[in-house]
């Protein structure tokens, strides 16, 4: 007598991380933070040629409040900075970022004292996706990879934090 046969066929088990993963990495909401030609692409990654949406992201979310990924796309000077930190702190737990291209993880060619040289310096980057712009199959390789770092989190690591 195995507990399939007291449970019937209606019921399944399973760990609760592998349930709550699993809804989390199947509907991530991006927040974009486009400000160059990073953006164009990350536009071209969510039209119908190469279709993020298939990843369970096609819902991009303009307001902090309700995304769980930013994705940092293009260079950010020094001003827009604090702006970018304060949407990041508007965003609810648990949250992931993704810095895309490489004007947002090195400062890329522009070595200039009014862009930032890496936003790793002020918020936890999750994900780098490299290239200059990267090219739609970087993006959604980028993608990937946070999904299986979503995938591996437990519950028990969010409540510790």
């Amino acid at each position: 007598m195995g507990l399939e046969t007291k449970l019937g066929d209606g019921v399944l088990t399973t760990q609760l991380d592998k349930l709550i993963n699993w809804s989390r990495k199947n509907s991530l909401w991006p927040m974009p933070f486009g400000t160059a030609c990073c953006a164009i692409e990350l536009m071209g990654t969510l039209a119908s040629r190469y279709d993020l949406a298939r990843f369970g992201m096609e819902r991009l979310s303009f307001s902090p409040r309700q995304s769980d990924v930013m994705i940092v796309a293009g260079r950010v000077s020094i001003k827009m900075m604090p702006v970018l930190m304060r949407i990041w702190q508007q965003m609810p737990e648990p949250k992931w970022c993704v810095s895309m291209g490489a004007c947002a993880s090195t400062g890329g060619v522009f070595n200039t004292y009014t862009l930032i040289q890496g936003i790793d310096q002020f918020l936890p980057v999750d994900v780098y996706i490299p290239g200059c712009p990267p090219c739609p199959e970087a993006v959604i390789d980028g993608m990937m990879r946070l999904q299986r770092i979503v995938g591996k989190d437990t519950v028990k690591n969010r409540m510790d934090e």
